[in-house]
């Protein structure tokens, strides 16, 4: 067999590898994980795990909008986290929730931006920007916190993070309107695709007349506001803040993203399939508990899944 013809063939492997991972096959992935909860463990389909399942997976999966509308330009955010602990402070330290919403709101505006300048103006790659942010948004809760971050969340964010409009949790429906918007929008108007074109191929998009940067400036604010509204309701669902809220989620949110079809080469990613790689690291961290497996075993698993997307979204080096 000739080099080409071995290469051929490691490329047709990771072109069915990369597609059952993406698009419908995170779904058939989804599907096995559920049978092997089923027979692994029955008590997983117990209503109080799958409700807070889903609250849970709404948290992260709001906040990995944002990482997939980075990522179509070309960028990431590592500032997630952060931002949705900034917004558990606020929350918790000014007057009313509403008005640590609208201070958070207000932060994340300048965050997106910042980080955006950072990249588009400075030409800082978008890794070192958003993990840079990482580092002031930590010291700014300290500061505002003066490091006694513990606090109980308002009653009318744990109301509104544990309430449910019908059959349908709250912060689930919010998850399902944004990646339906997001989708539509990216999809089906003018200025969405536009957004996708930008990261997809920035030199015909400026020779299209498309300002590349303030697109990516857009794709940074959006991720940094949906971050705030996941923290908002990380806050009420867990009823209390401290220093590890919010931890771990930009690096979940990147994994779901990226097993949403997202790519660092930008242009690419569903908000559907997303929702998708977001119930399946969802169903795992469940299993993992039910089974009544180590804490660690979760962050294992998380690390293998997302080890995996990598491998198979990156091209491989030839030789």
């Amino acid at each position: 067999m000739t080099a080409e013809a071995t290469v051929s063939t490691r490329d047709r492997v990771r072109g069915v590898a990369n597609a059952a991972l993406s698009g419908k096959g995170i779904f058939i992935a989804l599907a096995v994980i559920l049978i092997a909860a089923a027979i692994l463990a029955p008590n997983f389909y117990a209503g109080v795990n799958v409700g807070n399942t889903l609250r849970r997976a709404s948290i992260l999966g709001i906040i990995t909008v944002g990482q997939v509308f980075v990522l179509m330009v070309r960028g990431v955010d590592l500032s997630v986290a952060a931002m949705a602990g900034i917004t558990a402070i606020a929350v918790t330290t000014l007057d009313s929730s509403a008005v640590g919403i609208l201070a958070a709101l207000g932060i994340a505006v300048l965050v997106g931006s910042a980080n955006a300048w950072l990249v588009v103006r400075r030409g800082v790659p978008a890794f070192v920007a958003t993990f840079g942010m990482v580092l002031v948004l930590t010291g700014a809760q300290l500061l505002w916190t003066r490091g006694g971050v513990s606090a109980q969340a308002p009653a009318d964010l744990i109301g509104l993070a544990r309430g449910s409009l019908g059959p349908i949790a709250i912060p689930v429906l919010l998850w399902l309107l944004a990646t339906a918007a997001s989708t539509w929008w990216t999809s089906r108007t003018p200025s969405g695709r536009r957004l996708v074109l930008s990261g997809a191929n920035p030199r015909m998009a400026q020779l299209s007349g498309i300002a590349v940067g303030g697109k990516q400036w857009l794709a940074f604010v959006i991720s940094a506001v949906l971050a705030v509204i996941g923290g908002a309701l990380l806050t009420g669902f867990s009823g209390y803040v401290d220093r590890s809220i919010g931890s771990g989620l930009e690096l979940d949110s990147i994994t779901a993203a990226l097993l949403g079809g997202a790519r660092f080469k930008g242009g690419e990613g569903s908000f559907v399939a997303a929702l998708g790689g977001v119930l399946v690291l969802s169903a795992l961290s469940t299993l993992v508990v039910v089974l009544g497996l180590r804490p660690e075993t979760q962050n294992i698993l998380k690390g293998v899944v997302l080890i995996l997307a990598l491998t198979l979204h990156l091209p491989a080096r030839r030789r």
